[in-house]
């Protein structure tokens, strides 16, 4: 991080289309690795601004795709890829469009998208989006198989890459119930790139799930020092909860609230998920949850914002709404232990014991701790 700021600096009395092309690049990396959605937002409007300052800025345009991904303005992703030809046609440019395709619940085309990139080349970052849909579609070893395909494709300077593949494994196995062989790799991606906030956060997680609560809520209370995450304040206050300590899990439960709705003021987007787990799980309040769940449905439409809704709905006592909802979630094909298991309390509570008993045996199936802490990520 240092290196970067330091070059960061020293590109800021450069002049030139590489220099201004070099430095926007450093900014985004730079809040990539910090994990910093708030300073994501600048430097989104960096990248506009250095656009208008080149002559040919389709490199940035596909800077700016990636960064409106991160923060969920998909429209604005699309109209980035549309803004050259070039970008829209390119491997780059198909597979953003293949991700948008997943984001708004269109899973074949989404998987067509992957396959034919790959045909040309077996990248690294191809093999990881295809092995994350093929992974939600239920074929974990297959899935596992493509991350470590992916790693192969590395070279021995991209770390950081490494250990966000091996996250990406261990929380397979984490979702699956394997704890094990999650902290594995976990471990494998800390000893690769050690300090990475994204492997403490998957840590702590684990460290929670194993009811060491305290102990992961002062994981997360480091990672939360360095950057706004009300997310991770979420889960500390949720953590502290669980540990018996009411009085500090309100104050952090309050901070994270806090967090969110500064973010929509801010007219941010990407934390309408987050408040409806938030009016779910924490406040319980099934109103304000089927609000928020509404506002994220509006930019897409997929197995985990219909999800998001029946489970919002549930906790409105609006049963058979939820019902409706979470039948197209499931219509999808996913395989999704935490899915399956709130479906069934969906059931359950609408008087289908039956299909309520059938779900909640195959979500156990799937993953024995499924009820356990997790975060909402």
């Amino acid at each position: 991080m240092r290196r970067i700021d330091e070059e960061i600096i020293a590109l800021s009395r450069a002049h030139g289309p590489e220099a201004i092309t070099r430095r926007v690049y450093r900014l985004y990396q730079k809040v990539s690795i910090a994990g910093d959605l708030v300073a994501l937002t600048a430097v989104g409007r960096a990248i506009d601004d250095a656009i208008t300052l080149l002559s040919n800025p389709s490199d940035l345009y596909l800077l700016k795709a990636h960064a409106a991904f991160k923060l969920h303005k998909l429209a604005d992703v699309h109209a980035a890829l549309l803004a050259v030809s070039s970008v829209y046609d390119s491997d780059e440019g198909r597979l953003i469009r293949a991700d948008l395709d997943f984001q708004h619940g269109r899973y074949q085309p989404a998987e067509s998208g992957y396959v034919d990139v790959l045909g040309y080349e077996r990248s690294w970052g191809a093999l990881a989006r295809l092995a994350h849909l093929r992974g939600k579609m239920g074929n974990a070893p297959g899935a596992d198989c493509l991350y470590e395909e992916a790693e192969d494709q590395l070279t021995a300077k991209e770390m950081r890459a490494y250990a966000w593949l091996e996250v990406q494994r261990g929380f397979l196995d984490f979702a699956h119930g394997r704890r094990e062989e999650a902290r594995l790799h976990y471990r494998r991606a800390d000893a690769a790139y050690p300090g990475y906030w994204l492997v403490e956060e998957h840590v702590a997680e684990l460290l929670g799930a194993e009811g060491r609560y305290e102990e992961a809520a002062g994981m997360f209370e480091r990672i939360a020092s360095t950057v706004n995450r009300p997310d991770l304040e979420q889960a500390i206050g949720e953590l502290y909860e669980l540990a018996g300590q009411d009085r500090r899990a309100a104050y952090w439960k309050e901070r994270a609230l806090r967090g969110y709705l500064q973010s929509v003021q801010r007219g941010e987007v990407h934390y309408y998920h987050h408040l409806v787990d938030y009016y779910t799980d924490v406040a319980e309040d099934g109103a304000a949850a089927v609000k928020w769940a509404g506002e994220d449905l509006q930019l897409r439409v997929n197995f985990a914002t219909q999800a998001a809704l029946a489970w919002a709905l549930y906790c409105d006592r609006r049963f058979s709404d939820a019902v409706q909802w979470i039948d197209r979630a499931l219509a999808c094909g996913v395989v999704d232990p935490l899915l399956d298991f709130r479906a069934s309390e969906i059931y359950r509570a609408a008087g289908n014991e039956i299909e309520a008993r059938n779900l909640r045996e195959g979500a156990l199936n799937l993953n024995p701790t499924v009820a356990g802490f997790h975060v909402h990520h």
